[in-house]
């Protein structure tokens, strides 16, 4: 259960600040309000992004400083997602097993 929203505040192509807020229009206002009109607020709760990366493609991205490349961010999946994820696998292992020694797997 997600208790909070956060969000990145975007203009230029780069993340200028986060901040936790109630609604992606607050957000989205905000980032207007203090970038200027095409600055915009992007959900990044998921995103380990921080001050200073990129965003484009509707993709975060880190910028090596000695390189200056740039290697996207990846998602984190919540523990809901996890659990599901962990869940198909045993699932697919317990099929596997079970063709091993030779019986049927019922789920």
């Amino acid at each position: 259960m997600i208790v909070h929203q956060v969000f990145a505040l975007i203009f230029d192509g780069e993340i200028k600040d986060r901040c936790v807020c109630n609604d992606y229009e607050l957000a989205n206002y905000l980032a207007r309000a203090v970038y200027g009109e095409t600055a915009f607020a992007v959900d990044c709760l998921q995103y380990p992004c921080d001050i200073g990366d990129k965003y484009h493609n509707n993709a975060f991205y880190r910028v090596d400083p000695e390189t200056q490349e740039e290697t996207p961010i990846k998602y984190v999946p919540t523990q809901e997602q996890q659990v599901q994820e962990l869940k198909a696998e045993n699932e697919a292992l317990m099929v596997v097993v079970s063709d091993l020694i030779g019986g049927a797997y019922n789920a």
